[in-house]
């Protein structure tokens, strides 16, 4: 049976020059409710974008609850306006790792990402990774991460990458922070951790991932790894 691998996209495939999801947050909310919320912005680390708007407006007193697709186009806006391929850097051995499951004939790749569809793909299409990727769970589809790797599954049947009878179980999550950790674990899944995002080797091991790397630059190790689980 085939295993599914989800990934993570930031601070797992790729990191974004720093601040720029932040102040194009800011902007947006600026524009729309006129209103500056820059002194005072809630953390963005392995939210969702859905929990960010939330997060933002429990803050601020805001009912964005007919807003919503209005925040997704100023946000995906923004991004098209301000990101490009110099912008990114994709993080070592994960474009390779990639590659390497993509060729295998024992695994599916999907996402499981706290960004917003439109965006996830903006962002790996910018470095030639969007092609890997049909479907996956997004950080529009629900605020809890928890549910996003059921959503993935869910659509990768839909679609016919998978059989009905596909256990959840049978899927990896490799991500940079204890939120990756916490969903994966909270569906049975395992939890391929990686300490290339803002969390260091030391607080991702307190989560107890199945399996903690550095980062993905052996990569032949980590797919060697994937192929045990």
């Amino acid at each position: 049976m085939k295993k599914i691998v989800l990934f993570d996209i930031d601070g797992t495939i790729l990191n974004v020059e720093s601040s720029l999801a932040r102040s194009i947050f800011i902007d947006a909310f600026g524009e729309m409710f006129s209103m500056d919320i820059s002194k005072s912005i809630p953390s963005f680390h392995g939210k969702t974008d859905l929990q960010i708007i939330a997060d933002i407006s429990n803050l601020y007193g805001i009912d964005y609850s007919n807003e919503i697709e209005q925040i997704w186009n100023n946000i995906f806006d923004k991004f098209e306006q301000r990101i490009s391929k110099e912008s990114i850097t994709i993080l070592p051995g994960a474009a390779e790792l990639i590659e390497e499951i993509e060729k295998a004939n024992n695994f599916e790749l999907g996402l499981v990402t706290g960004n917003f569809r439109k965006n996830a793909y903006l962002k790996l299409s910018l470095v030639g990774l969007d092609k890997y990727f049909p479907f996956g769970g997004f950080g529009d589809d629900c605020p809890d991460r928890n549910k996003l790797p059921l959503i993935a599954i869910e659509r990768a049947k839909k679609s016919k990458i998978i059989d009905d009878a596909y256990p959840i179980s049978n899927s990896v999550i490799i991500g940079d922070t204890f939120r990756d950790i916490q969903a994966a674990k909270s569906n049975s899944l395992k939890a391929v951790a990686v300490a290339t995002g803002k969390a260091p080797l030391s607080e991702l091991s307190c989560y107890t991932p199945y399996v903690l790397f550095e980062d993905l630059s052996d990569y032949k190790k980590v797919f060697d790894c994937l192929n045990k689980l």
